[in-house]
């Protein structure tokens, strides 16, 4: 399995050691946190790749943090980061963990070698989401889950509709989009003028361009627009 850093979280201060003395074993990075402004503060400043979230302070502690990641409300922290929580085995627990966000969720009694079985599979299955949710066009990076754009490395602020023009164009950079079908994808059902698309693509054209990504959304006269300049 590929090496990862992990951030252990929860209470039980046994089973957290324990954990990540097999996973140091393993060749893993682990951080450990034992409440939610802990855990928080470690997601925010360490590249983590997974987390194991077991019972904090409170109850309701550990499914809190993991709502607010997947609403995008922690700083720094990807709201798509894979989570492993641990915590009491009947069906109710499981469905909270479930419906607060969690990719699996695992008995406290769970084995490590089970537990590293899981690791390995929630882990695979965010690589192979990620291959699936960044577009990269040169040097722009659209990420489709935090819903962020990046010429170079660098952020680009970009409003909503200028995003979802993006995401439009460079999912097939070449092709040339007329103005009616931009019109019809991203404002769906308003009436709106072929002047209010020319209007958003030049506005996002010029933020691509200021940031470095070179000539990009090139207007072909009489049939629309192109992230690339079509062959």
């Amino acid at each position: 399995m590929e090496q990862l850093t992990l951030l252990i979280a929860g209470v039980d201060e046994t089973r957290r050691g324990f954990l990540a003395g097999q996973l140091d074993a393993d060749g893993h990075t682990v951080h450990e946190a034992d409440h939610a402004a802990g855990a928080a503060a470690k997601l925010s400043t360490h590249a983590i790749d997974v987390l194991v979230l077991g019972d904090l302070e409170h109850p309701a502690d550990a499914p809190r943090l993991l709502r607010s990641i997947r609403a995008g409300e922690q700083p720094r922290v990807h709201p798509a980061l894979p989570v492993i929580s641990l915590g009491a085995s009947d069906e109710l627990t499981a469905l909270r963990a479930y419906e607060s966000g969690s990719d699996h969720h695992l008995p406290y009694g769970t084995g490590y070698v089970l537990l590293r079985a899981v690791l390995a599979t929630v882990a695979r299955r965010a690589l192979e989401d990620v291959s699936a949710r960044h577009l990269h066009v040169g040097e722009i990076h659209v990420d489709l889950a935090a819903r962020t754009v990046t010429v170079s490395g660098a952020a680009v602020r970009v409003s909503r509709l200028e995003f979802a023009l993006l995401v439009k164009f460079a999912g097939d950079p070449v092709r040339v989009f007329s103005k009616h079908e931009l019109a019809r994808c991203i404002w769906r059902q308003q009436q709106i003028c072929e002047r209010t698309v020319d209007s958003h693509v030049a506005r996002l054209r010029g933020r691509l361009t200021d940031a470095g990504a070179g000539p990009v959304l090139v207007n072909k006269w009489g049939q629309g627009w192109s992230l690339t300049i079509p062959h």
